[in-house]
Order: structure tokens, then sequence, then C-alpha cells
């Protein structure tokens, strides 16, 4: 006398409406933080890009008044030397240098003579070796 199977009873238990109210309000609250730090982080970011920008604008002001005072320097310079006036004479006849044709120098005659027709053909013939 078999009897046939019985199923199992399955009975879903999730977390209960407190526990999903829980969670809600936490996610909220993180949400809030969020936005807070977020805020927060714009504004200091805002007061770094402006700072940024104001420190450009100084030194693009300072690198003009530069560029203006290195040209004016150099006209300065390029105006002087040409308000500069020279006059050249023409150099005397009596001490002009002149070159003169090269003449070849008598030199004495060597008086060191080498013979080779009566040096041996052994090996270490002909050096002088001072031990």
């Amino acid at each position: 006398m078999c009897s046939a199977p019985k199923a199992p009873e399955v009975v879903y238990q999730g977390p209960s409406k407190k526990d999903i109210r829980m969670q809600e309000k936490s996610l909220q609250q993180y949400e809030k933080q969020m936005m807070k730090q977020q805020n927060q982080f714009q504004k200091q970011l805002r007061k770094q890009i402006q700072a940024v920008n104001e420190q450009t604008e100084e030194l693009r002001g300072q690198v003009q008044e530069d560029t203006a005072a290195a040209a004016e320097a150099v006209a300065s310079q390029q105006a002087g030397a040409y308000a500069v006036s020279t006059s050249q004479a023409a150099a005397p006849v009596a001490t002009a240098e002149t070159t003169e044709a090269i003449t070849k120098k008598d030199k004495p005659s060597s008086s060191l003579r080498i013979s080779t027709a009566a040096l041996p053909t052994v090996a270490g013939t002909g050096l002088n070796i001072g031990v």
C-alpha cells in the first residue's frame, strides 16, 4: 500500500515590510549625503577654477608688459645704432704693408750617412737598445 508521494510545500519568505522601509530610508539618506558632498565639491572646484583664471589673467598682463618693454628696448637699441655716424680716412701709403716673394733658404747638407752594404742579415741587426 503505497501512496503517491506528496510534493513539498514551498513558501517564499522575503524581507519584511519593516526591512524594506529601513532599506528605502537608508537609500534616501545615502542620496542626500551624496548630493551634499557633490555640491561641496562643485563649490570648491569652482573656487579653484576662478582662482586659476585670475592668476592666468595676471600672467597674461605681465607677459604683455614684458613683451612691450622688450620691444621698446630693441627699438631704442636699433635707433641708437643707426644714429651713430663714423668717418673713415684712407690709410697713408707710407705705412702700407707689402709682401715679398718667398726665397728658398740654403740648408746645410746632412752629415749622417747610413751604409747598408756591410750589415749582416741576423735577427736584431741594426737595433740600438740601451740596457
